[in-house]
C-alpha cells in the first residue's frame, strides 16, 4: 500500500502539468499550429503569430466596431519554440531579457500556456 501511495504521488504532478499536444511532435508542427490570429480568453486583445526561418513574431490586433481586426500594434519581441524533455516552451526574446512560456495544449482551435508562476492563459484561434 506505501508503495502504491508513493508512487500515486510521484506520478501525479507529472500528469497534471503534462502537454496535452497531440497535434505537434516536432517544432515546425508547433509553428504551423501557431500561426494565425488568437484571441486572449476574457479579452479583446488578439494576437497574430507569424514564423519565419524558425524565429517568430507577433502583433496585438483589436477588434473594431463593424468586426473587423484592427493592427494596434507590433511587439518588439522575438518568438522562437523550443522543445525541452518536458515539452514545447515559447521563448519570448526582449534582447537583454527572456521570458519562456510552457505550451500546455495546443490543437487546430485552442491553445494554453503556463507561466513560470504557474499561472495558465487560454487562447482561441480566430483566423488564419
Amino acid at each position: 500500500m506505501k508503495t502504491f501511495l508513493l508512487l500515486f504521488l510521484i506520478f501525479l504532478p507529472i500528469t497534471l502539468f503534462g502537454q496535452q499536444l497531440s497535434c505537434c511532435e516536432t517544432i515546425k508542427d508547433v509553428e504551423s499550429y501557431l500561426r494565425g490570429y488568437w484571441r486572449k480568453q476574457d479579452s479583446d486583445l488578439n494576437y497574430q503569430f507569424q514564423f519565419k526561418n524558425e524565429s517568430g513574431s507577433f502583433k496585438f490586433y483589436s477588434n473594431t466596431t463593424n468586426g473587423l481586426v484592427e493592427e494596434a500594434q507590433e511587439h518588439p519581441a522575438i518568438l522562437t519554440i523550443l522543445k525541452k524533455e518536458n515539452g514545447f516552451q515559447i521563448k519570448h526574446d526582449f534582447g537583454l531579457i527572456s521570458t519562456y512560456s510552457g505550451i500546455k495544449y495546443l490543437d487546430s482551435l485552442k491553445l494554453i500556456v503556463t507561466r513560470r508562476d504557474g499561472k495558465e492563459i487560454e487562447y482561441h484561434k480566430i483566423s488564419e
